[in-house]
């Protein structure tokens, strides 16, 4: 393939795919897939993350896909957005699907995949390290929880069982608190009920509760340490996995790319993390 942007279909579905400069596809490169936010598009979300253009000072192809039109232009994450769930979009599915595409165009290091998005999109990320650990090495959610398997009265990724531990570099920011709040809570969000049940209100488990659940599902065993631009990291874990967090001081939703440098760290994680 030429470098450049292309848009692509899998079955129905659709995603924008970025080849970075200088590609030349004599050796395998990295993979990056971002998920836009509720409402959004792989278009906006290409704008809004600038991944694509890290792709291109790295070396990495980068994929910023749709969500599905008839779950009401949302990511199937669990109880959170509009009818993705209650409509049983298969979005991990999906993801597999394209990434099998983009293995079958361009030369991409099976080992060297990765996620990330932010809000819902971001919920997806944690959606994908749940379901397809196996494809995937690492995933760095922006701006959101893991909410899989989850109702009402349980928001915080229940029943998720990644097929290894997986490394998660969460972003998030105090200053949000109404959308996604960083200490948890009901939010103004409706709930998206799983198939043939109701419930109302949606509830989101707070940022540090989030980050202690994915120790856990990891098995870390020791404590976390701070690093450098508001994070902290538990490098304990199983299977050379590691869990970290970065808040950024106030901020908004979607809104600290920049200010919180989320591609330049996540991708700092990412290059040192691959399938076993």
């Amino acid at each position: 393939m030429k470098s450049g942007d292309s848009n692509q279909k899998v079955g129905s579905r659709t995603y924008l795919l970025h080849i970075p400069t200088g590609y030349t596809g004599t050796k395998p490169v990295p993979l990056v897939v971002d998920y836009h936010a509720l409402g959004g598009s792989g278009s906006s979300q290409r704008t809004l993350s600038g991944w694509d253009k890290k792709g291109d000072t790295i070396g990495f192809i980068t994929a910023f896909p749709d969500s599905a039109s008839n779950g009401g232009n949302a990511w199937n994450v669990g109880m959170c957005c509009q009818d993705a769930q209650k409509n049983q979009i298969d979005d991990v599915a999906f993801v597999r699907d394209m990434i099998k595409a983009i293995q079958g165009m361009a030369c991409v290091d099976p080992k060297r995949i990765y996620v990330s998005g932010c809000s819902n999109g971001g919920g997806m990320s944690y959606k994908t390290a749940c379901e397809l650990a196996d494809v995937v090495a690492a995933a760095a959610p922006v701006d959101f929880r893991c909410v899989y398997g989850g109702t009402a009265a349980s928001p915080s990724c229940d029943g998720c069982k990644p097929a290894r531990p997986i490394s998660i570099i969460h972003f998030d920011n105090t200053g949000d608190t109404a959308l996604v709040p960083y200490n948890g809570g009901m939010t103004s969000f409706a709930a998206d009920c799983p198939p043939n049940s109701s419930c109302t209100g949606m509830g989101f488990p707070s940022a540090p509760d989030n980050f202690s659940t994915w120790q856990k599902l990891d098995g870390c065993t020791g404590s976390t340490a701070p690093k450098t631009g508001g994070c902290a990291t538990n490098t304990t874990c199983q299977g050379g996995a590691e869990v970290m967090m970065c808040v950024q001081q106030g901020g908004s939703h979607c809104g600290n790319y920049g200010t919180l440098k989320i591609v330049d760290t996540a991708w700092a994680e990412f290059e040192k993390l691959s399938l076993p």
